[in-house]
């Protein structure tokens, strides 16, 4: 072999052997990165699980619960995954307390009964919200578009209180009908022009506090003061503080429900009615059916008594027209309240805010409402109805009567008033008193015999064959009769689809 052959041979031997020391080497260093990269790994799975033992064990020893592992890993999942400016879960609404009783339907009155309380149960269908809600929305027109328009509907007891349990037996057995559906119908097929105040939510998060009366058809003074503050936050007021306003308690009311059914349960459980004396200095002019002229009178009518009329407390008892003047209000702002009996705990409340409320019955109101509200300035105008009346052709029917003819009506709120009264005139009022006989009350008294009652005693509006009177449980308010016929205010024991 030459010399250079050699050579070259002990060259490519070396280059062999470097080029696998350098084989060798990148393995090793390889190797070496792979055991770093899995130690890193290892040590950072041993911080976490260190971190969540010791997390465990704190939440065990504050707790005494095992099972907080699992719930402090999900909280911590979950708090991983939200959103920062996501709100926390406000807190459940409270339910009424079940009793462990099961409530039982009266057949001759057609209310149910239970926690020694007697409810209405509620059947519609969106049919009847959405021509209630079309009545509306035809009213804006009349109006006209100078005039802000508000539509409230006001559920009934029934939809909060009865508990979860004695609610799912209802819709089971009886059908009754959702009134958050209803409401939520009635405002979706309002105009864009009407302004809904939806207070079911505001009256669902009190629903454990007295809101309804549970002889009676109609909401308490607390009740309707919770209403008032969704309507202010509607209308952009500010309502005043209830802690400011001073409350006055009369024991001892029998009312409505008690009348149709004559429970002595009801009768060993009466309500108590409660009105609150607002802050201001406030002058009132009331026209009633049975005197052409106004009274000067208070807020409410402080000498109601025990019995089946105290809730004539408020507004004293339905009227045509009553007008509240905030003699320290001259912003110009008015209302008119159109409004069926629960408007007569709600209505005052708005005296607060506005430089006038008008509380029209629209039962017994005379005259174009439209023509009213421009003769006296009126920008505003609510209508409030019971959830049962809104969901009645013939509560629709007597509103529409408000857009009937023309002429403001007979009203001269700047007459001399024909009497100044501080107690409420026998005819107007009634005997307030305990008895609940057909002489109750005298021309327009109360009766709440719940007999056909032709004599004198039950009232002019009587038919003489139905009863009649304000609030009778066989005629109704108007002493209408017949088939579908609520008396004014849903509420016609004598027949009908919810008679009683």
């Amino acid at each position: 072999m030459s010399e250079y052959n050699q050579d070259n041979k002990n060259y490519e031997e070396r280059y062999m052997r470097r080029e696998e020391r350098r084989r060798q080497e990148r393995l090793k260093k390889q190797k070496r990165n792979r055991m770093i990269i899995v130690g890193g790994a290892a040590a950072i799975i041993i911080v976490i699980v260190l971190i969540l033992v010791l997390s465990v064990s704190h939440c065990s020893s504050c707790s005494g619960n095992g099972s907080a592992v699992q719930t402090s890993a999900t909280e911590a999942a979950t708090a991983a995954t939200q959103p920062a400016t996501q709100k926390p879960t406000e807190p459940p609404v409270k339910e009424i307390a079940d009793n462990g009783k099961q409530g039982e339907l009266d057949e001759n009155s057609s209310l149910y009964f239970w926690d020694n309380k007697a409810f209405e149960l509620f059947h519609s269908s969106d049919e009847s919200a959405r021509e209630y809600a079309s009545a509306i929305n035809k009213y804006k027109e009349d109006l006209g578009k100078d005039i802000t328009v508000y539509d409230m509907v006001v559920p009934n007891h029934s939809e909060f209180g009865l508990c979860p349990r004695e609610e799912q037996r209802l819709k089971t057995e009886q059908n009754v009908t959702s009134q958050r559906q209803n409401t939520t119908s009635i405002y979706k097929a309002l105009s864009k022009d009407v302004k809904a105040v939806d207070i079911y939510d505001t009256l669902n998060e009190h629903k454990t506090e007295y809101l309804y009366f549970n002889t009676d058809n109609n909401w308490t003074g607390l009740g309707a003061y919770y209403a008032y503050t969704t309507f202010a936050k509607s209308a952009g007021l500010t309502p005043f503080q209830l802690a400011s306003a001073e409350k006055n308690t009369i024991d001892g009311f029998l009312g409505s429900l008690y009348t149709a059914s004559e429970s002595s349960i009801l009768k060993s459980n009466p309500d108590q009615v409660d009105y609150y004396t607002i802050p201001g200095n406030y002058d009132c002019r009331l026209f009633t059916l049975y005197d052409d002229g106004p009274l000067d009178v208070g807020m409410y009518y402080e000498g109601a008594e025990a019995g089946s009329s105290t809730y004539g407390v408020f507004c004293w008892g339905d009227n045509p027209l009553m007008m509240i003047d905030n003699v320290d209000n001259t912003s110009g702002q008015k209302i008119a309240v159109v409004k069926d009996s629960n408007g007569n705990a709600f209505a005052p409340y708005l005296a607060y805010n506005y430089d006038e409320v008008h509380i029209i019955d629209y039962r017994y109101f005379e005259g174009n409402l439209a023509d009213y509200c421009k003769e006296h300035k009126i920008n505003n105008v609510l209508f409030l109805n019971g959830i049962i009346s809104a969901n009645t052709d013939s509560q629709i029917t007597a509103m529409n009567t408000l857009f009937e003819g023309s002429g403001a009506g007979d009203y001269d709120l700047d007459a001399q008033s024909t009497e100044d009264s501080t107690d409420a005139p026998d005819e107007l009022y009634g005997d307030s008193g305990s008895d609940t006989d057909t002489d109750s009350g005298e021309d327009y008294g109360y009766d709440y015999s719940g007999e056909s009652d032709s004599s004198s005693d039950s009232g002019e509006y009587s038919d003489g064959e139905s009863g009649g009177g304000y609030g009778d449980v066989d005629g109704g308010e108007y002493g209408y009769e017949g088939e579908n016929d609520y008396g004014g205010d849903g509420y016609d024991y004598s027949g009908g689809e919810y008679s009683y």
